[in-house]
């Protein structure tokens, strides 16, 4: 059902005292809402830290968003990492009701849960608003790497299993395609985590980790500069950004099931109607404006709008997949 709420204070509790920052708000967890609609200053969280992909992005959509008049108010990011994603969750969670907190969310929002435990805030506690893209999986190496595509590594893994990739949280989707290949190949390599793509980067360029798989926009810097090659694209479409890149379809590397980096918006439990209709119609504006376009296409996003009816039909597809890919990789 929609925009159901269960309390699990206990757990929750816990999880808040580390995890929350200050914030002022009305006594009802929410601020009035302006003439437009729009909620006077919408909080929106991420379970990043400054400077990881979902901050990024995040902090990129609000820019635009503002340069195209789409929003007015102040729409600060509030970062809450503990718990890789379940304190972002809990945040939510406690501004029920709320028409000023959402969140942008990926997988690990979905996957996370799955591997914890205990009574947790989930997904399904809030309130579903838009997808608004999807990224494909690539995979980088340092400019003078002897690898030229995903096989070149797995071949040279199969004889070094030291071979290194960096990543994200266990549950991120870098790390879940990672550990697929491992189970379909049976070739092992060592995983190295970062919270932010900076620190990722760093490893490679400095040969403390061999590849990274990222989203198209995690590289374009590097490549730019040289540092950097993009070497493969998972599935079965190029990407222009990359157009030098294989497809993994092109090396016969085709695992059943690939975990999808998707981007989207969710609310508070139980946000007012007229706040969801508000967010609806702001991202779907987004999705379709000159500086989206722009910024898709450099950063090699795929744009994908679901309101939050359809996209809450979108997660419960995804949430069987992963509960599949998490049973299949013993997670």
């Amino acid at each position: 059902m929609r925009h159901t709420y269960a309390r699990r204070a206990g757990t929750i509790a816990a999880v808040l005292a580390v995890a929350i920052p200050l914030v002022a708000c009305g006594e009802d967890g929410g601020s009035e809402a302006s003439g437009s609609g729009e909620p006077n200053e919408t909080e929106v969280v991420t379970h990043n830290e400054a400077g990881g992909g979902s901050d990024l992005f995040t902090r990129a959509i609000i820019e635009i968003m503002k340069d195209e008049d789409i929003i007015s108010g102040n729409w600060p990011v509030a970062n809450v990492p503990e718990g890789d994603s379940i304190g972002a969750m809990a945040y939510l969670v406690e501004r029920q009701g709320s028409s000023d907190a959402i969140a942008q969310i990926t997988p690990t929002w979905l996957v996370t849960p799955m591997t914890v435990d205990g009574e947790i805030p989930t997904l399904e506690d809030l309130t579903p608003i838009a997808e608004l893209a999807t990224e494909p999986m690539v995979v980088a190496v340092r400019a003078d790497s002897p690898y030229e595509n995903l096989q070149d590594f797995i071949d040279a893994a199969e004889s070094d299993p030291n071979l290194v990739q960096v990543g994200g949280s266990t549950t991120a989707t870098d790390s879940l395609t990672g550990t697929v290949l491992k189970q379909e190949t049976g070739v092992d390599w060592k995983f190295l985590s970062f919270e932010d793509s900076g620190s990722r980067i760093t490893a490679v360029l400095r040969g403390d980790a061999d590849v990274m798989f990222g989203s198209p926009g995690d590289f374009t810097e590097q490549v730019r500069a040289g540092d950097m090659k993009v070497i493969t694209v998972f599935g079965a479409e190029k990407i222009p950004l990359y157009e030098d890149a294989v497809t993994t379809d092109e090396l016969g590397i085709t695992p059943e099931v690939l975990p999808e980096q998707f981007r989207a918006i969710v609310g508070a439990p139980d946000m007012p109607q007229e706040a969801v209709d508000f967010y609806e119609q702001a991202f779907q504006e987004l999705v379709e404006s000159d500086g989206w376009a722009s910024y898709a296409e450099e950063n090699g996003a795929v744009t994908e709008y679901r309101d939050g009816e359809d996209f809450e039909v979108f997660l419960g597809e995804q949430r069987e997949l992963y509960t599949t890919l998490i049973e299949q990789l013993g997670l």
